[in-house]
């Protein structure tokens, strides 16, 4: 009986192995797809929040300089000529802007802003009052966009910082699983040896 104990004992810790093996590349498997969604978490805020703040900040600016230049002394002529070009850059990167993975909030504040804008481009040039009135909306929705990409930023902050908590509570948990089978597998083969005989029984036929 003792080659069919053998046999057991070996398809046993064959199938341990076998776990053993599975384990360490699911192990492996969910490691890499979590570390690829902490880097996509990464790089959407980079992307989109990230340089966003940039457009912002730059939209912000050539409103400020708009209304500067239309309250000005500087002839007619220079000042349509440098309110022509700060909002054709204003545009430009609104445009730049909107291609960019928005909120329906970020959608809804984003229409309110180019509404304003071309409201005041109409009027800016009859009525030294509308850029005042104008750029405090306009100035209200970047604020507004501003804000957006902070808390959006957090949120993928927050995400990141769960999804490496999910990478090394699972590398822990298989490393558990991973000692838990090494100690069972030692034990098969410590048992095994102990049903192995020290000394040979001699033959009763022999006596």
């Amino acid at each position: 009986m003792k080659w069919t104990y053998g046999i057991k004992n070996k398809f046993t810790a064959s199938m341990v192995l076998l776990a053993l093996c599975l384990l360490v590349l699911l192990s492996n498997y969910l490691d890499r797809l979590h570390t690829e969604n902490v880097k996509n978490s990464i790089s959407t805020m980079y992307e989109d929040r990230l340089i966003v703040e940039e457009y912002i900040l730059k939209m912000t600016q050539n409103v400020y300089q708009i209304r500067e230049m239309a309250m000005s002394d500087k002839s007619q002529d220079l000042k349509d000529n440098a309110i022509n070009k700060l909002g054709t850059d204003f545009k430009v990167t609104f445009d730049i802007y909107k291609k960019t993975k928005l909120t329906e909030t970020e959608k809804t504040t984003a229409a309110a802003l180019i509404g304003n804008f071309k409201k005041m481009e109409q009027l800016i040039l009859k009525d030294k009052n509308a850029p005042s009135i104008y750029t405090d909306e306009i100035l209200s929705s970047l604020n507004k966009l501003s804000a957006i990409q902070l808390e959006e930023s957090k949120l993928i902050m927050q995400q990141v910082e769960s999804q490496y908590a999910t990478i090394k509570a699972s590398s822990q948990f298989a490393f558990a699983i991973i000692i838990m089978i090494l100690i069972a597998l030692q034990v098969m083969v410590f048992s095994g040896e102990t049903l192995i005989p020290l000394f040979k029984p001699k033959d009763p036929s022999l006596n």
